[in-house]
């Protein structure tokens, strides 16, 4: 079977070939070619030493970028490529990392490591396509399957759980049933896995097309590192409004957001205060009064303890906690944009949006109605947003007499007219309000 190369990537075959030295493309490059995707990036697997491989390529930039795993980055033509050298490893006391690593001789000794058979297939022009493991038939039949023993690969680095979810989703493969298996058998081992490693493999799982899939299916490998979303299984919303139990509404509601991680997290948190809160009304309904501020608390909780960036954190709990905000009046759109910005309520907006698509079908709205606020919303944007926009200060007002805190008093509450759009930011007309706000009190 053959691969298309490029030409540098042939002429660092031939370098190799000519040194009297072997040489693969290995992993995920040898697997998208495969599939006819075009690969991110191309690493090289070869029975040389690092040493060797600065003798061979003397005459190239090289960078030690993994020297003591026996990695370095070949630089050609401005493209990297990572060449590694055959290796074994041994020990596994922390579940993420080798106690030790050595070289190896053969190329079976370093594909028979690694974690799947769809990334442990190699390639060279002169050897062709090699597949010890069967990677090729379990992209054939859209298989995903561990090398040798499930339950060993996940012993050596647990990280292979959530990565096993991860080529999963993004390749669209039924997970082999011992994998499987071993995957929940062995999930509490994620503990050993850093929070920015689960958080940034998490991210993509949530961000794929068929997510709602995995986050059911898997929920409690999720459930590991997320424990937040456990009180939302299986929890009846008993609400006429709602044909779902609390989780099934909101995988519904990650399905239909934009697949990009602040929303989608958005959309997983939204809800999860609801069962904190929930309590039985006269009608016999439950009803969820402050499940926005409860689930804010619980997004902030996990946006920490992931160790997310500032700006993703901030966006997500401000979203879980506006998320039920009534759109109800233009001012509504003008107050949350002068307050926010245009990109977080068209985001409030697209949840909105897809919470809307999961509820009863005799209680969803007209989705032209969300069409319609998001018009609005770019719309209105282009209009007075900060108080600093008004067209008096406190020196007008001080003109006409008002002084002391009557002056931030009257200016916020001009403001507030004008977003609503109850009289227009000019001058005169603002001065003549505050005038009468000064005379009523």
């Amino acid at each position: 079977m053959e691969i298309k190369i490029t030409e540098d990537i042939a002429a660092i075959f031939e370098r190799f070939a000519s040194s009297d030295y072997e040489a693969f493309l290995v992993g995920g490059c040898v697997r998208d070619a495969l599939m006819g995707l075009t690969p991110h990036d191309y690493d090289f697997t070869t029975n040389a030493t690092p040493q060797q491989v600065h003798e061979v390529f003397s005459d190239y930039h090289i960078i030690d970028t993994g020297i003591k795993h026996g990695t370095v980055t070949l630089m050609v033509n401005h493209e990297p490529y990572e060449i590694t050298t055959y290796r074994k490893e041994t020990g596994y006391d922390d579940h993420r990392h080798p106690n030790s690593v050595s070289y190896s001789q053969t190329l079976y000794e370093d594909l028979v490591r690694r974690d799947f058979t769809i990334n442990a297939m190699a390639y060279s022009p002169e050897s062709g396509l090699v597949d010890y493991f069967g990677g090729v038939s379990d992209l054939n039949n859209g298989i995903l399957r561990c090398v040798g023993v499930p339950d060993e690969r996940f012993e050596e680095d647990a990280l292979r759980i959530l990565r096993a979810l991860r080529f999963a989703g993004r390749l669209n493969l039924k997970i082999e049933e011992e994998t499987e298996k071993a995957l929940f058998s062995k999930a509490g081992l994620l503990r050993y896995v850093s929070v920015e490693r689960i958080a940034a493999e998490f991210n993509e799982i949530l961000c794929y097309e068929n997510a709602e899939y995995y986050l059911d299916r898997y929920r409690d490998i999720i459930a590991v590192f997320l424990p937040e979303i456990t009180v939302m299984f299986d929890f009846d919303h008993n609400s006429r409004y709602h044909c779902y139990d609390i989780w099934h509404h909101t995988l519904k509601v990650v399905e239909n957001v934009p697949q990009e991680p602040i929303i989608r997290w958005t959309a997983l948190l939204h809800d999860s205060g609801k069962p904190v809160v929930a309590q039985e009304g006269k009608d016999g309904h439950l009803h969820y009064i402050g499940h926005a501020e409860q689930s804010y608390r619980i997004a902030t909780e996990v946006m920490e303890r992931l160790h997310y960036d500032n700006k993703t954190s901030k966006a997500v709990c401000q979203l879980v906690r506006e998320h039920d905000y009534i759109f109800n009046n233009d001012g509504k759109i003008r107050m949350l944009l002068s307050k926010y910005d245009l990109e977080f309520v068209t985001r409030l907006i697209q949840l909105q949006r897809a919470d809307n698509l999961a509820h009863a079908p005799e209680f969803i709205r007209d989705d032209a109605i969300y069409d319609e606020l998001l018009r609005k919303a770019e719309e209105f944007s282009h209009d007075i947003l900060h108080l600093s926009d008004l067209r008096i200060d406190g020196n007008d007002l001080k003109e006409i007499g008002i002084t002391g805190p009557s002056i931030g008093y009257c200016l916020d509450r001009a403001f507030k007219m004008v977003l609503q759009g109850k009289i227009a930011n000019q001058r005169e007309e603002l001065l003549k309000y505050v005038s009468s706000l000064k005379l009523s009190k």
